[in-house]
C-alpha cells in the first residue's frame, strides 16, 4: 500500500503495461549497449543509486554507471527485470515501483549471477514514464 493509501490496482492497467515495458527496455538497452537509450529512460535530472558504492545523477553520471557497466559485461550479462510492483504517487502523473533483477554473466562459467532490489520513482512526462530515481540494493551474488 502507497503512503496516500492507495493500492497497486489504483494505477490504471494502461499504466502499469507501460511501465513493465519501461523496465523491460531498460534492461534490453543496457545488455544491448545502447548507453543513449538507456539514458532517454530516465528525467533530465534522474538519479541511479547504489547505496554504499555510488549516486550516479543526471546524462553524465548516468553515462558513467552504463558505460561501466557495458564494458564491465563485454556484452555477456543479462539483466532480467521482474515482479514490477506499481503504486500510486502523490497525483496521477508519479508512481512508485518496486522490482526484482537477476543479472547473469556469461563471461564465466559456470555464468555467475547477482540479484538485486530495486526501488524506485517514475514520472510521466508527455505521456510517457520515466525514471526520476532508481535505487539498486544488491542482495546476493553468485559467482
Amino acid at each position: 500500500m502507497s503512503q496516500n493509501g492507495m493500492t497497486y490496482r489504483d494505477v490504471p492497467i494502461a499504466d502499469r503495461v507501460d511501465i513493465d515495458n519501461l523496465f523491460s527496455s531498460y534492461a534490453y538497452l543496457i545488455d544491448d549497449g545502447d548507453a543513449d537509450g538507456w539514458i532517454d529512460l530516465f528525467v533530465d535530472d534522474g538519479v541511479f543509486d547504489v547505496p554504499g558504492l555510488n549516486r550516479f545523477e543526471g546524462p553524465e553520471g548516468l553515462r558513467n554507471i552504463c558505460n561501466v557497466v557495458i564494458e564491465g559485461s563485454q556484452g555477456n550479462w543479462r539483466h532480467t527485470a521482474t515482479n514490477v510492483l506499481v503504486t500510486p504517487g502523490p497525483h496521477a502523473d508519479e508512481v512508485a515501483v518496486r522490482l526484482r533483477t537477476l543479472v547473469t554473466d556469461w563471461n564465466v562459467d559456470p555464468a555467475g549471477t547477482q540479484f538485486n532490489d530495486y526501488r524506485g520513482t517514475l514520472v510521466r512526462i508527455d505521456g510517457h514514464w520515466r525514471i526520476k530515481e532508481l535505487i539498486a540494493t544488491p542482495t546476493k551474488v553468485i559467482v
